[in-house]
């Protein structure tokens, strides 16, 4: 079976990712975008009306006019490999090859990840997570002000820290994050990218709140 993969940035709806946050992925079956957490788009090939140029972007990229009512119609894809060489890799696959049958037990799963929307996190787990990343800073403002949040600023990069190692390396954990039939594949860049971010803030704040008051 012939892949094509690529690594760059891209747009789904307002949602956003530089390089190399998001992954076009396109076989003989299915052409999908992954940017993590910022949204994943998959289509059967009856799914896409065409794919153009991208207009107005500093970068080389693709847009994919489609007909899937879940998602926006501004699906991007941005990279530095030329447009033409993009199309051409995508056909190679056969995604577009009128006279093959395509496999159906791939097309009623994109069909059933589409419903789902283009968001992979439950909607339970997000409202857990804002719930847990921001009490301990409420409740250091409303105790003490600015100097009881920056207090309370290390509890929250821990809540956040355990949350995605549980998620990245926890399975019954992961079952109640992840939406049905999500690969925690697709989301290991990001996971890998919040958890380093998430580690520099914490340093960062633990150094700065031991500094002597002249060096603040």
């Amino acid at each position: 079976m012939n892949e094509f993969k690529i690594t760059g940035g891209g747009y789904i709806g307002n949602a956003s990712a530089t390089w190399p946050l998001a992954t076009l992925s396109v076989t003989a079956d299915m052409l999908s975008i992954n940017m993590g957490f910022a949204g994943q788009v998959f289509f059967n090939a009856g799914d896409i009306t065409s794919i153009e140029p991208a207009p107005g972007l500093s970068v080389g990229g693709i847009r994919i006019n489609h007909t899937v009512n879940s998602y926006p119609k501004k699906i991007v894809f941005t990279s530095t490999t030329p447009f033409h060489s993009i199309i051409e890799s995508i056909k190679a696959t056969g995604l577009f090859d009128k006279e093959r049958v395509h496999d159906q037990s791939t097309w009623y799963q994109v069909k059933k990840l589409q419903e789902q929307g283009r968001f992979p996190i439950k909607t339970t787990a997000i409202i857990v997570f804002i719930i847990g990343w921001n009490i301990p800073l409420l409740i250091g403002f409303f105790n003490n002000k600015i100097n009881g949040f920056s207090n309370y600023e290390p509890v929250s990069l821990t809540f956040a820290f355990l949350f995605i190692v549980l998620t990245l390396f926890v399975e019954p954990f992961r079952l109640l994050v992840l939406k049905e039939n999500r690969d925690i594949k697709d989301l290991r860049k990001t996971l890998y990218f919040l958890l380093i971010i998430v580690s520099l803030i914490f340093a960062f704040s633990l150094i700065f709140k031991h500094l002597p008051p002249v060096h603040r």
